[in-house]
């Protein structure tokens, strides 16, 4: 536990709001447990008490790196997020049909302690490339994490997914204790540097990207940093090229230089310039029979009946007869398009008018989900995810939302147990 008197006052007070508010972090979205955790393990490592603390910061540039670097400590692993990779191999695989010169180039942002750039290079290597064929650049504010990735000496918390033993003899060699070492004849493919996404040294020379991955940073970030980075993200993209964000992240920022790109659980998004047509986005389908019937439907069930289960959601969701159409979806998908320029009131606003007439619609109510948590609203966030999940349990976009909030919550049980159920594709409570 990270908790005490001197630590929490700290924590609560306005000047580390300000500072991390000057450093471009969004204090809410980080959370005041990992806030004080963050404290807690600084004033342990320098001796400082809590009293002396805030001038040691303002005084020493090292120690507010160091505890800049404490507060952001994320949870990461291999292939976090499958769709998002399965999605890169499919870009990467139409760049070498097209026989485009050049190696295929992604760059990682936030890469942490590297397992995400080292599963953009295996992925790609599993899709049929070679050395010398792609090219893999990450970034992260803090030089320990840049050591740590550089190393790649990985302990089994590193491989959660099921079957990643399948690929890990492949690229690791075991060294003992359950640690395993990148192989050489993969590290070439990856090339590590510190870098701090809010200042100048990546996205602002000539150097493009065919793709950038930059998941689950924005989510921390105050809303006009977090727009600088997407902006220079769709700079440093070649035209066409593909963004990928995290399933924490939202769907704000997003403004006319991109449109959707793949599956919903890839969070992706491609490079759109004034040149390309607009891609119109597909209608929302209805659930498939077999979605239906796991949602509770069945042919001798009264619309207005209450439902009597024991998980079901607070408020007034009763239990439906089935999932209903989704008719044309031109008002749901006005709200996705209003929600992907950053316009979460007007969207919410239409999601609210639709789910009047579609109130057992899951995609409405995730929707909802997402707007909220954008809107850094996460109990309400909260609420509508519960209800999608409660007319389509499999629902995988509420899945993988659920699993992120616990995270930032602090409640790595509940966000592992929502993870796992849609590595499962699972459904029950």
């Amino acid at each position: 536990m990270c908790r005490g008197g001197a630590v929490r006052l700290i924590a609560g007070s306005g000047w580390v709001r300000d500072w991390l508010a000057a450093a471009g972090l969004e204090s809410r979205a980080l959370g005041e447990a990992a806030i004080e955790c963050a404290l807690k393990r600084r004033l342990d490592a320098t001796g400082y008490d809590a009293a002396a603390y805030p001038a040691r910061l303002a005084a020493d540039a090292e120690e507010r790196a160091r505890l800049l670097e404490a507060v952001l400590v994320p949870e990461t692993w291999f292939f976090r997020e499958p769709p998002a990779f399965e999605a890169l191999a499919e870009f990467a695989a139409r760049h070498r049909s097209e026989r485009r010169p050049g190696p295929f180039r992604v760059l990682s942002l936030g890469c942490s302690t590297g397992e995400e750039p080292w599963s953009i290079a295996i992925a790609l290597r599993e899709a049929g490339m070679k050395r010398g064929d792609f090219r893999v650049e990450a970034l992260d504010l803090s030089a320990g994490a840049i050591d740590t990735a550089s190393a790649g000496i990985y302990g089994g918390r590193s491989f959660r997914n099921p079957g990643d033993g399948l690929w890990r003899s492949r690229y690791f060699d075991e060294t003992g204790h359950r640690r395993y070492r990148v192989k050489e004849g993969l590290r070439g493919d990856v090339e590590f540097r510190v870098a701090h996404l809010g200042e100048a040294g990546w996205g602002d020379g000539d150097q493009r990207y065919h793709a950038v991955f930059c998941r689950n940073v924005l989510i921390y970030l105050k809303a006009d940093l977090r727009a600088r980075i997407i902006a220079r993200c769709r700079e440093a993209l070649t035209p066409g090229g593909l963004l990928v964000l995290g399933h924490a992240d939202g769907i704000g920022g997003l403004d006319h230089g991109f449109r959707r790109h793949g599956a919903a659980g890839a969070f992706s998004w491609v490079r759109q310039d004034s040149t390309e047509a607009e891609t119109p986005r597909p209608a929302p389908s209805r659930l498939a029979p077999s979605q239906q019937a796991r949602c509770g439907a069945s042919t001798g069930a009264a619309e207005g009946r209450t439902s009597s289960r024991p998980d079901a959601p607070v408020g007034t969701l009763k239990e439906p007869a089935q999932v209903a159409a989704l008719g044309d979806g031109t008002t749901l998908s006005a709200a996705r398009a209003l929600a992907d320029r950053g316009d979460y009131t007007g969207s919410e606003r239409l999601c609210r008018d639709y789910l009047v007439s579609h109130p057992h619609d899951p995609e409405v109510h995730a929707l909802l989900g997402i707007i909220m948590s954008a809107s850094n609203r996460e109990e309400e966030a909260l609420k509508y995810f519960r209800q999608a999940l409660y007319l389509a349990p499999s629902h995988g976009e509420s899945l993988l939302h659920m699993a992120a909030l616990h995270e930032r919550r602090g409640e790595g049980e509940r966000a592992r147990h929502f993870r796992n159920r849609s590595a499962a594709g699972e459904g029950g409570q």
